[in-house]
């Protein structure tokens, strides 16, 4: 806990150190489900990495229209192909569609934390 003789400074680096790992956690949890065609895990840890980086978006209203956009299709497609969605039955296609905009939607995540410099492309990983 943060008292008044602990230095500021450590605590941001603290905190920064932190808020990386979460986001670090839900992205091995994508790539995870990604991999093993779990749509349902994978789509909640896009929706739990959207929830940490959104903060981060430097355009927040059109940004944030445009995912909303990409999460309602997947939505669209998991109500439309419950079974495909839940990996009971259904076909090649179905899982397709699924899978492809579940990518569309992790890709979308993926740029807007590129374009906020989160994978340390700004040569001051310090600040994150």
């Amino acid at each position: 806990m943060y008292t008044t003789t602990e230095d500021p400074k450590e605590l941001a680096y603290d905190l920064r150190q932190i808020y990386a790992k979460l986001v670090g956690e839900h992205l091995i949890d994508a790539a995870e489900a990604r991999k093993s065609n779990n749509f349902y895990v994978w789509f909640k840890a896009l929706e739990d990495i959207h929830t940490i980086v959104m903060h981060k978006f430097k355009h927040k209203k059109e940004d944030e229209k445009s995912y909303n956009a990409a999460k309602e299709k997947v939505a669209k497609l998991a109500n439309q192909y419950p079974s495909s969605w839940l990996s009971t039955a259904g076909s090649n296609i179905e899982v397709s569609l699924i899978e492809d905009a579940l990518r569309h939607l992790e890709e979308f995540l993926y740029n807007k934390m590129s374009e906020a410099k989160m994978f340390g492309e700004s040569g001051r990983i310090a600040g994150l």
